[in-house]
């Protein structure tokens, strides 16, 4: 996982296989998420629970 400007963290697939457990204690000690790229493109999001709860209250992902 690094840092970037404009991301709080980026970790690759491969980071996120051999990785898992750290990157879940990191995203659930911060109020930000973790972007996963493959292949240098921002793929998906990891975050933890309790951000994702807070998420879904405020947005009806049903709309989107």
């Amino acid at each position: 996982m690094y840092q970037t400007e404009g991301v709080d963290a980026i970790a690759t697939v491969t980071e996120i296989r051999m990785e898992t457990a750290a990157l879940i204690d990191a995203v659930n000690k911060s109020s930000r998420g973790i972007a996963i790229q493959r292949n240098n493109t921002p793929e998906a999001v990891l975050i933890s629970w309790d951000l994702y709860r807070k998420l879904s209250k405020a947005v009806d992902f049903d709309e989107l």
